[in-house]
């Protein structure tokens, strides 16, 4: 099938609880995917990105909305004839057959024939780094072999769109890092378009054209992972998008696209990015890590703060520094070049002003 888009309109969703009576798991959410595009919904557990992906994949009916891949309303159509490829987070692996049945088994139930079957799951078993593991059964391959073939199975019946349910979660840091820049090759190189599902935002912004947080069974701010980073909507986002300062200030003035506000003791000039601001009004500055500046404080001069901890990771190191009643985090990068500065000195510091997003003071 050649690929298609999908598009998500207002579907919702409901389940029972024994206590609670019918909750929201997902609530009026829309979302589109363009040919070839990788999406990811992103956020933390029970935040209803699983049964979205569910319900596109068929798993689920969506009590209200709809759902269209290419351009057929899926929105009733069975599992089977949706043209969807789906990766499991336990990679669901039948234990009982070899790599080789485990890849075909969709071109059999699709009756394909042998000859085909055999070209193909060769084809697709090279494309993911496993020929000559045809044989092999999958309790005899690591964590990351076995989610190549979850991967070569959903790939080989040349799905419309693949969808992926937190497929790297179950396999050790290192080998998440080497299996996401896998699946990013691999889903470039087919120009797939491809929902992805996880919780943990680093690997969401390592692969992604374009993430959707989810929060509260909603889609609370959609954009590319630059976008959500520099200019995030909520207090949420700033704090699931990386690593954050949420900084209490005030509006001193407003001049035209820019602002004077006062924080941390300190009178940075900051973008408005459209937000309608009064002096004296009360924000939230959202401060990413690496957008502070420290240096030792000046001999004779009053320091702004002082270095709490520090932790030293080669190219970089994480400090914690206090200012005043504020516990900020800051990140240095080429400490061999620039030095590290020690816990209890003094310090002075400058926030870079045009990096800072700022935020009412409800976060909303």
């Amino acid at each position: 099938m050649s690929p298609g888009g999908i598009r998500v309109e207002g579907i919702s969703k409901q389940f029972s609880h024994r206590v609670k009576g019918l909750v929201y798991a997902v609530r009026d959410v829309s979302l589109d995917v363009a040919p070839g595009q990788l999406v990811t919904l992103l956020g933390p557990s029970g935040c209803g990105k699983t049964t979205t992906l569910r319900m596109i994949a068929g798993f689920e009916r969506p009590d209200a909305g709809r759902i269209v891949i290419g351009d057929q309303d899926v929105t009733d159509v069975m599992v089977s004839a949706r043209g969807i490829g789906f990766v499991f987070q336990n990679y669901a692996l039948f234990p009982h057959l070899s790599v080789f049945e485990n890849v075909a088994y969709g071109l059999r139930v699709q009756k394909a024939p042998e000859r085909e079957i055999a070209r193909r799951v060769g084809e697709v078993l090279a494309l993911v780094g496993l020929a000559g593991h045809e044989r092999q059964q999958p309790n005899q391959l690591s964590g990351g072999e076995q989610q190549r073939v979850a991967l070569a199975r959903a790939i080989v019946i040349r799905p419309r769109v693949l969808l992926f349910d937190e497929p790297l979660s179950n396999l050790d840091a290192k080998l998440r890092v080497q299996m996401r820049g896998e699946i990013q090759a691999l889903q470039k190189a087919l120009s797939i378009t491809a929902v992805y599902v996880t919780h943990d935002q680093e690997e969401a912004m390592a692969i992604s054209d374009r993430i959707a947080v989810m929060e509260g069974g909603r889609i609370v701010q959609e954009g590319t992972a630059e976008e959500l980073y520099a200019r995030p909507a909520s207090e949420f986002v700033a704090r699931f998008i990386g690593r954050t300062n949420l900084v209490a200030g005030r509006v001193l003035a407003v001049s035209g696209s820019v602002v004077e506000v006062e924080a941390l003791g300190r009178r940075p000039t900051v973008p408005a990015d459209g937000a309608a601001l009064v002096p004296g009004a009360a924000v939230r500055l959202v401060v990413r890590p690496e957008t502070i500046d420290l240096a030792p404080a000046d001999p004779g001069g009053a320091p702004q703060g002082v270095v709490v901890s520090r932790t030293f990771l080669g190219e970089k190191v994480e400090y914690e520094i206090r200012v005043g009643e504020e516990t900020l985090q800051v990140t240095g990068y080429s400490p061999l070049q620039r030095g590290v500065l020690a816990p209890g000195q003094p310090i002075d510091l400058r926030i870079q002003g045009e990096h800072v997003r700022l935020l009412p003071e409800t976060g909303r």
